[in-house]
């Protein structure tokens, strides 16, 4: 039987390619934890109180043909709801079905301040429609705490999406407010958006559908993405990368894309 000879250098070659092989391979796994872990949303575990207005007895704004804003506030909050839970964020909603809080307005409301206080929230976002006597108006519009720059900074973050997204010409910009009691209800930043204007026909038409309530609620969704994303601070190979907008993080891990706007 004939036997090949290694020499020790070889093998000690062999050896050592084999090891960086194997150091390679565990590396790049930790890499793509690594990366995962980095690039996760930005509103994984944070707390969010969905606020849709009125509800049972109280209306809202009615549309001249009979839309009840209560409903629609409703169905863009639950829409708004399952976009943040699927990107691991506590989404409590005060109210969850087209019944009111309490049978008097005033209990309602200190009803729903209560449930904002006890969640301690990292944010609150209340959903209206609009409305006016004249009919020519329209556009969404986003309200914050007189004096609050985080309330500000949330509702600029939203209105630029809402901007993007929904009716064309749309050219209202944030507005800060002192009397709304659900914006100083917690020591949280907080916001009203009004969603669109009932009282405008092509307005009320697209706010009826589906489709344009999902639009408002990606919008919404997408906004409050870019102020957490803007607070937050990100590592790559230990160096410290804050991103000051969200469209500097890879998108894919995100997917906030715009809508088509009608």
């Amino acid at each position: 039987m004939k036997f090949d000879y290694v020499s020790k250098r070889t093998l000690l070659t062999v050896c050592l390619a084999f090891g960086i092989t194997l150091f390679m391979f565990a590396f790049a796994g930790n890499r793509q934890s690594d990366m995962t872990a980095v690039f996760s949303s930005p509103a994984d575990s944070k707390v969010i109180v969905i606020d849709p207005g009125h509800g049972g007895f109280d209306s809202g704004a009615v549309s001249p043909s009979g839309i009840r804003e209560d409903e629609l506030n409703l169905k863009v909050a639950l829409k708004l709801e399952k976009y943040l839970s699927e990107h691991n964020a506590t989404v409590i909603l005060t109210r969850e079905t087209n019944e009111s809080l309490a049978s008097r307005k005033s209990e309602d409301m200190r009803k729903r301040v209560q449930i904002i206080r006890d969640s301690n929230p990292d944010i609150v976002v209340s959903i209206h429609m609009n409305k006016f006597p004249q009919s020519q108006y329209f556009g969404a519009q986003t309200f914050y705490m007189e004096g609050s720059e985080e309330g500000k900074r949330l509702a600029q973050c939203i209105q630029t999406k809402l901007l993007e997204n929904l009716i064309e010409g749309n050219k209202r910009q944030i507005k800060a407010a002192s009397n709304l009691l659900i914006l100083k209800a917690g020591s949280a930043p907080a916001v009203i958006v009004e969603c669109g204007f009932l009282s405008n026909p092509r307005e009320e038409s697209l706010l009826i559908t589906d489709e344009y309530q999902d639009k408002a609620a990606w919008s919404i969704f997408c906004g409050i993405l870019e102020y957490f994303a803007n607070e937050e601070t990100f590592y790559w190979d230990r160096i410290q990368t804050p991103y000051t907008n969200l469209a500097d993080k890879p998108l894919n891990s995100i997917n906030c894309y715009n809508y088509q706007k009608v």
